[in-house]
């Protein structure tokens, strides 16, 4: 599910669907199955919680 609000949602979708919590803890796997393009950004975005392999 989260795969399908970051590739296809908008920010209302962000805040309803999305835990900061678990999108932390599942960011390395998930930034594996995200294209390059949305993954930057949001690794751009929210750096200071990403933790780079």
């Amino acid at each position: 599910m989260y795969r399908i609000v970051l590739l296809k949602g908008r920010c209302e979708g962000y805040t309803c669907h999305l835990d900061a919590t678990q999108l932390i803890a599942h960011w390395p796997i998930l930034r594996k199955m995200l294209g390059r393009g949305v993954r930057t950004l949001w690794e751009d975005r929210f750096a200071q919680y990403v933790v780079r392999e």
